[in-house]
């Protein structure tokens, strides 16, 4: 094996394995954080497509991810590129990749394996993490509710219940996960 290839494949960015995991997959964890309720007082968030390093305006919110996955897919491929400028704000919710019904399931896994090893990576870089929990149907329970300790504070989109014409099987589809995602964390 040349020099080239022992270094690609021992690259903690190819493999993504540095973060201990839980569940069947291995999903890594993203520590509970230490919040207090002041923490939400008169809470305000930013979508990290608005996020700047030269700006301190808005450096008292909270980062969100609840964008399409294109505006923030440099978070999974390049996370160092980010870190010094996501460290700024009061804390960021892990990246909300996509978790649509539609998707093949292995999607679904590797998406929710994206969200915490992000949010896993940026809480090992000083960051602190709110969690965003996404699910597919009763299909994905099994995997979507990994890596997040039990009593964490978590952060979930409603984008699919209040989108879609508010079909009623989207909002039973979200009040089953919601239930499940209560009763695991």
């Amino acid at each position: 094996m040349t020099e080239e290839n022992y270094k690609y494949r021992t690259s903690p960015f190819l493999l993504r394995n540095q973060f201990d995991g839980s569940g069947k997959f291995k999903i890594p964890t993203i520590p509970k954080a230490e919040l207090i309720d002041d923490d939400f007082k008169d809470l305000l968030l930013i979508g990290f497509d608005r996020t700047k390093l030269e700006n301190n305006n808005h450096i008292d919110r909270m980062v969100h991810f609840f964008l399409y996955d294109y505006k923030f897919e440099r978070v999974w491929k390049k996370p160092d590129s980010e870190i010094e400028k996501l460290r700024r704000y009061k804390a960021v919710l892990s990246p909300d990749f996509s978790m649509y019904l539609e998707m093949a399931p292995v999607m679904q896994l590797f998406n929710t394996f994206r969200n915490r090893w992000c949010g896993a990576y940026f809480v090992s870089k000083g960051i602190r993490v709110i969690p965003t929990v996404s699910w597919g149907n009763e299909n994905t329970f099994h995997f979507c509710f990994e890596g997040i300790p039990k009593g964490s504070t978590v952060a979930v989109s409603t984008y699919t219940v209040s989108e879609h014409n508010n079909h009623q099987d989207q909002k039973e589809f979200f009040l089953k996960g919601c239930n499940e995602m209560l009763r695991r964390i």
